[in-house]
């Protein structure tokens, strides 16, 4: 099958003169999504110095962690409808544009609150960047090739891990930690006037499509609410403080279920496509994951500079092996993918996941660091073998106006499982090392990796659900879970 070939249930992205050359928009959607990436991996190589510059205490500077991520599962859902009512480039160009405002912002904030507003502007830009990159992939790939597709769009996805880490360390050394953010506004800034240039006007979906709003505040209020509750943990709040919010957000959550399901297709995430088994299967996958991978790249370079006494630079260095070992997880996992069944590999992966992480929690803090640097590459290919293989199992088996919604589910259930990943964490680290620690210290040792270690199992029992079918007809016709 020919790079421009795809099934009819399947339409290219769209243009209103001809049909886009497949190789350069990857090309530019991956670097749109790369950023967004490497923004959220290198955060946890800055915070040590972002805590001592606005001398704030650790339970605070979860923050400009927490806010990030949360913004991100806000603008997900609105990127959805706005693939649907705009097509895709309008809404990429505003997603580049917010991701170097916050950008901008974040290395200008003169205090703790000042930066978190802005990584939460720079949020709601870079949570929209990775579901339009994978709704236009998917639209673009149709089932007979979309292992193949996601697997390399995974594995160029899966530099961020490995590169971000290191270039943060790197940055933070020679010009701090806010110089760090204007490298973002730079790069967002180059890729925006590409895209200008290069993309496609899209075919709306829907062009009278509109925005839930109800839904959306919903939704957002009961995240925020949760993650509210959870700082507190973090912070050393009393059972009110801590409790109080996260019932309330679990209210006001339920709410928006039932007004979704009331809307269906036109809420802003239409809940009813859980009623599909293996969207819900994906959708436990994705939000164990998060609890899994996003405390790592938040807390690994706290580990290792608080516990194993590494410096900026070395601590960065040492999250490459899991990011080199997720690199070649995600092409493999993505070409297998297209023969061997999800319900194999991603329980597979999710076994790696937990025996890496499993190593960190019994011997981290003792360990010879060459047996951590494996213990990294182990869980990196596992974590590999579970994004891709996941997502093109799910991509497969629905219609092109039903992806968006099913990446907006995706993309809020694995973005939340990071926001309270994070938070979580934050509150093991703090229970065991002290309120006043600034940071993740020799007292909280290998403790917090249970969290990594339980998520992963969650992760496999999630990815035993996934459908059977490997590849899907090339015909176009999806097949149906099973």
């Amino acid at each position: 099958m020919s790079t421009t070939e795809r099934s009819p249930r399947y339409p290219a992205v769209g243009t209103a003169h001809g049909e886009p050359r497949l190789g350069p928009l990857l090309a530019l959607l991956v670097a749109g999504g790369l950023l967004a990436l490497l923004n959220t991996t290198v955060t946890g190589v800055a915070i040590p110095d972002v805590a001592a510059d606005l001398d704030a205490p650790l339970g605070t500077v979860q923050w400009v962690g927490t806010a990030y991520v949360l913004a991100v599962a806000v603008a997900i859902p609105v990127s959805g409808w706005a693939s649907i009512r705009f097509g895709m480039r309008a809404p990429w160009l505003v997603a580049l544009a917010l991701f170097a405002v916050g950008a901008a912002a974040s290395a200008a904030a003169w205090s703790l609150p000042a930066l978190v507003v802005a990584r939460a502007v720079q949020g709601l830009g870079g949570g929209m960047l990775e579901p339009l990159m994978l709704t236009a992939v998917a639209t673009l790939a149709g089932p007979a090739r979309m292992g193949r597709l996601m697997g390399l769009v995974a594995g160029a996805i899966g530099i961020g891990p490995l590169l971000g880490p290191l270039l943060g360390g790197v940055a933070i050394d020679a010009v701090g930690w806010r110089g760090l953010f204007v490298g973002f506004v730079v790069a967002a800034l180059i890729v925006l006037a590409v895209s200008w240039r290069a993309l496609p006007r899209g075919v709306a979906l829907d062009p009278t499509q509109r925005l839930d709003r109800v839904g959306l505040g919903l939704l957002s209020a009961g995240s925020v609410a949760i993650l509210v509750g959870l700082a507190e943990t973090s912070e050393g709040g009393g059972t009110l403080a801590v409790a109080g919010p996260i019932v309330l957000g679990l209210v006001v959550l339920a709410a928006f279920a039932r007004h979704a399901a009331r809307l269906r297709g036109a809420a802003v995430v239409d809940v009813t496509v859980l009623r599909h088994p293996t969207v819900r299967s994906a959708t436990l996958v994705m939000l164990t994951l998060g609890l899994a991978i996003y405390p790592l790249f938040y807390g690994l370079p706290q580990f290792f500079q608080g516990v194993r006494g590494y410096g900026v630079l070395a601590s960065g260095l040492l999250l490459a092996p899991q990011g080199a070992g997720s690199l070649v997880g995600m092409v493999v996992g993505g070409r297998l993918s297209d023969r061997v069944s999800a319900r194999v590999l991603v329980p597979s992966g999710a076994a790696a996941v937990v025996a890496g992480m499993a190593v960190y929690l019994l011997v981290g803090p003792t360990a010879p660091i060459t047996v951590l640097i494996a213990a990294s590459v182990v869980a990196g290919l596992g974590v590999g073998f579970v994004g891709g293989p996941t997502t093109s199992s799910l991509y497969r088996v629905l219609t092109p106006r039903e992806i968006p919604n099913a990446t907006t589910t995706l993309f809020v259930a694995n973005q939340l499982g990071g926001a309270v990943g994070i938070a979580v964490l934050t509150g093991i680290v703090t229970a065991t090392g002290g309120a006043d620690a600034a940071g993740w210290t020799a007292a909280s040792g290998g403790t917090p990796f249970w969290l990594p270690v339980l998520a992963g199992v969650a992760v496999a029992v999630g990815g035993s659900r996934l459908p059977r079918t490997g590849a899907a007809p090339s015909s176009g016709v999806a097949p149906q879970a099973q």
